[in-house]
């Protein structure tokens, strides 16, 4: 009876030391990590602490009744399991926002507070993110977390743009990619005549990955097809669920389509706008969090600091915005002329539209201001201000 109760005694006194421990570490990695508001983190550490206090009393007190003491074992073990699950997760967002970014900065930073540009860049190969290839995806992003609007601008590969660091010489955008990130959002603000305040830098290879990871995505395409890199499957008018080979063919196709590169660009905008929200709501991201960051790290590059991306971790739990979405592509006219990247080697090059170029500057510098955008059943997109509502694009 004796070397009973002091066997109880002992797995008490275990479990206690385990719980602090897991505790303190825990705690120790909230404040690491920083995504809660300063109020927020104390009064959570505050009530956590006072809370754990009594449930070691509960578990090591021998006054009180066996059903509370059982109890008390079976939530300090579960807490265990929380806060190492929890402190892990945490450890590798850390990690992961640490080596995938390029920005060392740990400035206060304004990004949930003023609305921002970010230029997405696709590379088209399949390996490590630092291969060199063409910029298939070309996408500006502009967010403003003030009226919760995310205006996707996609500029297509062929593209006409000047090269302002090589005497404007002529070239067509999905060559920057050969040059460096730096070359082709340069073109990208020239172009548009902006600024672009971030940038994400992703290949194949980080499509595949992440899409499989979380378990595929739901995309809706306007046309039925079949992709030339996979003939083995047809895309249905509608929505259609894919996988990450799935998603990047679609994504790729042209020659399926009239409008050829304008038609890519919209799908590339729908396999982004399905990876937003599969990703802001799957429960995949919460079981294979882990797996899912290591599993693209050496395939994604940002300039997005760790503060920028905790900065948005905040905002998002706090506020909890209702993100509007809205795409904008540009367009243009079809050329066969020599390019800085080809020399005397005439090729085909979508001229540029001066028309669409000067639509796309009044969407983004109208999300940037702080305009609505709405958008009527034919999918015009209109900016609505005080006096009028203007017309700007599809």
């Amino acid at each position: 009876m004796k070397n009973k109760k002091e066997n109880k005694q002992t797995l008490s006194k275990i479990l206690a030391i385990l719980y602090c421990l897991t505790f303190i570490i825990f705690i120790a990695v909230v404040i690491k990590v920083d995504i809660l508001p300063k109020t927020t983190l104390i009064l959570f550490c505050s009530l956590f602490t006072l809370f754990s206090i009594l449930l070691i009393i509960q578990i090591r007190s021998s006054k009180i009744k066996k059903f509370a003491r059982v109890l008390g074992y079976c939530v300090s073990i579960l807490l265990i399991i929380t806060f190492v699950t929890t402190s892990t997760y945490a450890l590798q967002t850390l990690s992961f926002l640490n080596n995938t970014s390029t920005s060392k900065s740990v400035e206060f930073s304004n990004i949930v507070k003023e609305p921002f540009n970010v230029c997405i860049t696709g590379i088209d190969v399949n390996g490590e993110i630092d291969e060199q290839g063409r910029s298939d995806v070309n996408m500006i992003v502009t967010v403003n977390p003030n009226t919760e609007q995310i205006l996707l601008t996609s500029i297509p590969r062929d593209y006409e743009i000047y090269l302002s660091e090589y005497d404007n010489a002529s070239d067509k955008l999905t060559h920057t990619g050969f040059i460096d990130t730096d070359t082709t959002i340069k073109a990208e603000e020239d172009l548009l005549d902006i600024d672009i305040d971030q940038y994400i830098k992703i290949n194949f290879s980080t499509v595949t990955q992440f899409i499989d990871a979380i378990g595929g995505v739901d995309v809706y395409s306007e046309y039925e097809f079949t992709p030339v890199k996979m003939k083995d499957w047809t895309v249905q008018e509608d929505m259609n669920h894919m996988n990450g080979k799935q998603a990047l063919a679609f994504a790729r196709e042209r020659k399926a389509f009239i409008d050829g590169d304008i038609q890519r660009t919209k799908n590339q905008q729908a396999v982004f706008e399905a990876i937003i929200k599969k990703s802001t709501n799957s429960k995949t991201l919460l079981f294979d969090y882990t797996k899912i960051l290591s599993g693209i790290e050496d395939y994604f590059e940002m300039s997005f600091s760790a503060k920028d991306i905790k900065s948005l971790i905040k905002f998002q739990l706090i506020k909890s915005p209702q993100w509007k979405i809205y795409k904008n592509t540009l367009i243009g006219g079809d050329a066969y002329i020599p390019t800085y990247s080809t020399g005397y080697t005439e090729v085909y090059v979508m001229s540029q539209n001066q028309e669409s170029i000067e639509q796309a500057k009044t969407l983004i510098n109208g999300v940037l201001n702080g305009d609505k955008l709405t958008k009527n059943e034919e999918g015009l997109v209109y900016i609505e201000t005080n006096n009028s509502e203007e017309e700007i694009t599809n």
